[in-house]
């Protein structure tokens, strides 16, 4: 029964989940951001940072094909496997994300409305009153996923 800490992100168009505590590395606002040709809507810009180029994601226009105008970027820390380097990635965010506590007694199922995240959450959980998918990172920012 121990709280851990996560992130609220809000994606715009209604759309939020969440992230561990340690997953979002850093915040951007306002940064450059590059299109990138032949791509998906929905990974189709990339971000400089800390001299790498970032793929960055937008959630909502993965989930209903229509991007949303966004200020913020937020830098994503992951791994592929336990022990391994870190890779890391970026998401489009309509606001600043919020952090939370969360308990294993908030675990719930994804609900049927919303089984499009289905295919990018790794699990979801209660946060007051509405269940908040918990993005799967290794598979959204996998590229032999799509």
């Amino acid at each position: 029964m121990s709280e851990i800490n996560a992130w609220v992100l809000d994606f715009g168009m209604e759309h939020k989940a969440a992230v561990g505590g340690r997953e979002l590395l850093h915040l951007l606002d306002n940064p450059a951001i590059f299109t990138v040709p032949c791509t998906p809507s929905y990974c189709r810009r990339v971000v400089s940072w800390q001299g790498r180029l970032l793929p960055v994601m937008d959630i909502a226009s993965r989930l209903c094909g229509k991007g949303v105008r966004t200020q913020y970027i937020g830098v994503i820390g992951y791994q592929q496997k336990r022990g391994e380097y870190p890779q890391f990635g970026a998401l489009s965010l309509a606001s600043p994300p919020l952090k939370i506590s969360v308990s294993d007694e908030q675990a719930c199922d994804l609900p049927e409305e919303i089984m499009d995240w289905k295919e990018i959450a790794i699990s979801c959980f209660d946060f007051h009153g509405t269940a908040l998918p918990v993005l799967n990172l290794k598979l959204l920012f996998n590229s032999t996923a799509y």
